[in-house]
Order: structure tokens, then C-alpha cells, then sequence
């Protein structure tokens, strides 16, 4: 597989599950350290070896726009895009906004309310796991049972272990009281936009639903693998969360010598 490089950032959500702040402010500008959530992502996909990067927002969410911009001289080995998403249809709709800067190739997508503590980046390690197979693929964690209600927006999967952490993905499993979960950065091949159009709208939300998305890919025989990572998973899309993650992230930092 070619050496992957470009990664998008959906960041163009109305951030419902924090609301009544975000309503004014983004969720991906919460501070977290003496930095935006937003940068965190960034700093991690940089040092994953991506050097190009699209951010998906819509109108009244240029702050961000304008805070990475101003911010820019801490990226300079990165080049940063920024493209709008015009309604909100999600983020499959949200892909397909950055379909022109994807170009063709294969890519990361990166969710920034959530972050994986570890020594080797997120990213570097499914960039790492896809070189056994090329094919769509998927973070997993293990979260612990305490945290379980922290990750409400994480599925969990019936899958298959082919070798140490690498699996094969059969199905999105209903099962919410699973400790495995997928985790906020997939590896997209550029045919699965494809499969991110209105077509697969799900009717009670308004958006184009990824599972409908996955189901499709599966049929249509995309290989779906995953990649168990090695870390601290946090999900910060939440209140609960947020809260809860702040002191173990910046406490991580802290012992590993690093500041954000």
C-alpha cells in the first residue's frame, strides 16, 4: 500500500450532546491544556507522518478556521485545507465535502473528541496494522467497564482475529455492554465515498448514516478489517467525559514530559 498521507477532520457538527456552550462555542475549540481539542488531533496526525489535512466545517464555525490559521507556525510541516459542509447531513456528508482534496487516494478520518493516550500516536498505529492488508480499516479499544458510559457514541463490533491485534470486521453488533469499541480514526479507501451519499440517509436523523455506509461497503465485498490499539482511549464528547478525561490526559502529559 502507497504511503498514506492526507487525513480529514470533520468538524462541522452542531455538538448536541454539549450543548447549551456550543451553541456559541465549537467543541473542537474546548481547551484542553493551554490548546484548542482540535489541536491535539492535528499534533497527533503530524506526528503519525500526514502532511496534508482537510478541516470540514460550516458557517458560524470560522473560529476555527481563523484559530488555526493564526496558530499555523506550530504546523509547518503540514498543509492545512478547509472546505464547508453546506447542510448538516452528518459525517459521511462531511467526507463527501472533501472529496476534490482527497483526490483519489486512500485516508485517514480523524473525530476530535477523541484521544488515545499512548507512546506510539493513533494514527501510527493504524497506519502501521494497514500495511498487512489494504482495505477500509477500523480503530478498536477496549474501554474499561467504569468508563463504558463516557463512549455513547462508539459501536461495537462482531469480529474475528486473524493475527495478535489485527482483525477481521463481520458486523456492527448491537450489543452495548461490549468493552470493545471503534474508536475515532478509520482508514477510508477513496471508493467509499461512493457509498456517503444521500442514498443512505437515515430517515430519523436526517444524515447519511455510516452504518448504512459499512453495511453497503460489506456487501459489495470492501474488505473491513481492524486494528486492537495499544493506549488510554478518552472520549471527550461529552460533559461527563470532558470532565472526567481532563485530569487523565493532562496527567499523562505531565509524567511523559510533554505539554499541549
Amino acid at each position: 500500500m502507497i504511503e498514506i498521507e492526507t487525513a480529514v477532520i470533520p468538524a462541522a457538527g452542531k455538538g448536541l450532546r454539549m450543548r447549551p456552550l456550543t451553541a456559541a462555542v465549537p467543541k473542537e475549540m474546548f481547551p484542553l491544556g493551554n490548546s484548542a481539542l482540535i489541536e491535539y488531533t492535528i499534533r497527533e496526525l503530524v506526528a503519525s507522518g500526514i502532511r496534508r489535512i482537510c478541516v470540514v466545517i460550516r458557517e458560524g464555525k470560522e473560529i476555527i478556521k481563523e484559530c488555526l490559521i493564526w496558530r499555523k507556525k506550530f504546523y509547518n510541516k503540514v498543509d492545512l485545507y478547509f472546505v464547508y459542509q453546506k447542510e448538516p447531513l452528518g459525517l459521511g456528508d462531511a467526507l463527501r465535502c472533501a472529496k476534490d482534496f482527497i483526490s483519489g487516494m486512500p485516508f485517514i478520518m480523524a473525530i476530535t473528541d477523541q484521544i488515545l493516550l499512548s507512546k506510539v500516536p493513533a494514527t501510527r498505529q493504524l497506519l502501521d496494522a494497514c500495511r498487512h492488508a489494504e482495505g477500509i480499516w477500523n480503530f478498536i479499544v477496549e474501554i474499561p467497564d467504569n468508563e463504558a458510559d463516557f463512549f455513547k457514541g462508539s459501536r461495537s463490533f462482531k469480529y474475528k482475529k486473524i493475527v495478535q491485534d489485527l482483525c477481521v470486521i463481520e458486523d456492527i453488533s448491537t450489543d452495548k455492554t461490549s468493552p470493545i469499541r471503534g474508536f475515532g480514526r478509520t482508514l477510508y479507501l477513496p471508493e467509499a465515498l461512493e457509498y456517503m451519499t444521500k442514498e443512505y440517509i437515515n430517515n430519523k436523523t436526517g444524515e447519511v448514516d455510516l452504518l448504512k455506509t459499512f453495511q453497503a461497503l460489506k456487501k459489495n465485498s470492501f474488505p473491513l478489517y481492524g486494528t486492537i490499539l495499544e493506549g488510554i482511549p478518552c472520549d471527550l464528547g461529552t460533559w461527563e467525559g470532558y470532565y472526567y478525561y481532563q485530569h487523565v490526559i493532562l496527567g499523562h502529559l505531565n509524567s511523559e514530559g510533554e505539554s499541549l
